[in-house]
């Protein structure tokens, strides 16, 4: 009978602890997805990465920039490869593959040194993929010198290790549309402004001349020639125009 009271005890014991790391676990991964959904990529400080990344409690994947993006770290392509895990993450974020299996963070040595220090880091940017329970090994250290870190480029880096597919959306470059619509506006007002002195573009001969050279142009095969690149000599006895 005793011995019952304390298997029972024991085995209580277990199923509690089970119970109470799974509901550790849920709450860390509620907490990762609600980061997730305000910002694609996760700040983490020393405490955050030993709680939800150092930790063995953790049944998914992290993905991880560690960089150095004050000024007076001299980093000088930290920004630039920090642009481009954003669209990484944020690509993956409004994708169908986001799930609670994969997270992206990012670690600023001046907001994590001691994590810098228990990976052995001594440069920055670095990626590294934290497979869920278990450590980095060494294939999970992106090699930027060899594969450089565009966002392309990372998210077929992913897939080979995380097994997501990321399809990447670059946000529209409205500097260029804008540059270009500025321009337009200051030819169209230079022609406002000085439209007397272009009435030489109102002249029916002018226009006439223009349409007759475009004309020409297309039916004298130049434009066939530029769209099939055909060799200026025949290379074989087939070849030639019979």
């Amino acid at each position: 009978m005793k011995h019952s009271v304390c298997l029972f005890f024991i085995c209580s014991w277990i199923i509690l602890n089970v119970l109470g790391q799974q509901d550790v676990l849920s709450e860390k991964i509620r907490q990762l997805t609600t980061w997730s959904l305000k910002k694609p990529v996760i700040r983490l400080n020393t405490e955050r990465f030993n709680d939800y990344v150092k930790t063995s409690q953790r049944d998914y994947a992290m993905m991880i920039m560690f960089t150095a993006l004050a000024p007076q770290r001299q980093c000088s392509i930290c920004k630039q490869a920090r642009d481009e895990f954003e669209i990484v993450a944020q690509s993956y974020r409004y994708s169908s593959a986001f799930s609670n299996s994969l997270f992206f963070g990012m670690v600023d040595f001046d907001e994590g040194s001691d994590v810098f220090q228990y990976l052995k880091l001594n440069t920055a940017p670095v990626f590294i993929h934290f497979p869920p329970k278990m450590k980095p090994k060494k294939s999970d250290f992106m090699d930027i010198s060899r594969t450089g870190f565009s966002a392309e480029q990372m998210a077929k880096w992913i897939h080979d290790h995380a097994d997501v597919e990321i399809q990447i959306f670059r946000p529209p470059n409205y500097t260029k549309f804008a540059l270009i619509a500025l321009i337009i506006t200051m030819i169209l007002g230079l022609l406002y402004v000085k439209r007397d002195s272009f009435k030489f573009l109102c002249s029916n001969i002018l226009w006439g001349l223009f349409v007759i050279g475009i004309v020409c142009y297309f039916i004298s095969g130049q434009t066939w020639n530029l769209i099939n690149s055909p060799p200026l000599m025949p290379q074989h006895k087939h070849d030639m125009v019979k």
